[in-house]
């Protein structure tokens, strides 16, 4: 299949935006690994839109607060990417906060990862990750960067890409496992250059300072890193650590580019 039928189905199974292809099987998942940068950049451009187009309406209007404007916006943004994604990857940050904050060995930690029930580490782990991000958003658009809002949905995608070529998968026939098996070094070190790039971009665009490129490497390094340690030490990576590796991703771009 050609490059946009691959960026079809990545968008396909990373949202709801559009319906997946009928003949779409398993093993399609690996394929479509490479391109959930550029389904990334269409989920990133769906959500930040309409935001755009709330925070400006919502400043026109008589003595508008413009920090709760943005406030507001930023809330609309964490709203449509919830819908727009269903939530996958928000269960997998929670599951695996579960996992974590249990310290269960073994199979037992597999088998708390993989309730469906929301305890108290995994609540804790959502309430982070979501106000963490909802005030980096308000800032972000306070201040007009609205590029980052753009391509942040990327950058946590790319995560899921750097995390599963850095560790086997646990169960290679499941989801998690056939979506690593399109992973390869040579795909994530493609994926490291474009992250560098975009960082040249924001930097020259001043979005960003100087300062700020190489605390975003280096401190998203260190995030796969850890995650890909936990993984190996654990027996591997399933779909959850991809979901966790996004969400937590998508927010130290953000937090590291305020």
């Amino acid at each position: 299949m050609s490059w946009p039928g691959r960026c079809y189905d990545a968008l396909a199974f990373l949202t709801r935006l559009v319906p997946p292809r009928r003949d779409c099987t398993g093993h399609d998942l690996g394929r479509c690994l490479p391109f959930y940068g550029l389904a990334g950049l269409c989920i990133g451009l769906t959500l930040t839109l309409p935001c755009v187009s709330v925070y400006f309406l919502l400043r026109q209007t008589p003595e508008a607060n413009l920090v709760l404007c943005a406030a507001l916006a930023a809330w609309l943004w964490m709203g449509l990417e919830v819908w727009a994604t269903r939530g996958l990857h928000w269960d997998g940050l929670a599951d695996l906060g579960d996992a974590c904050g249990s310290g269960a060995p073994g199979e037992r930690f597999w088998s708390i990862l993989r309730d469906s029930r929301l305890g108290a580490f995994g609540a804790l782990h959502l309430l982070l990750a979501f106000g963490g991000m909802w005030l980096a958003l308000c800032w972000h658009i306070h201040a007009g960067q609205w590029l980052c809002l753009v391509t942040a949905p990327a950058w946590g995608r790319a995560c899921a890409l750097w995390l599963a070529a850095s560790a086997e998968p646990r169960e290679p026939q499941s989801l998690g496992g056939l979506t690593c098996a399109g992973a390869s070094p040579a795909l994530a070190r493609g994926y490291a250059l474009g992250a560098l790039l975009l960082l040249c971009l924001l930097f020259f665009t001043g979005q960003i300072t100087l300062w700020q490129a190489p605390l975003t490497v280096c401190g998203q390094y260190v995030l796969i890193r850890r995650m890909a340690a936990l993984a190996r030490d654990r027996g591997g990576v399933n779909g959850d650590f991809l979901g966790a590796a996004i969400q937590w991703g998508q927010l130290w771009f953000l937090l590291a580019t305020v």
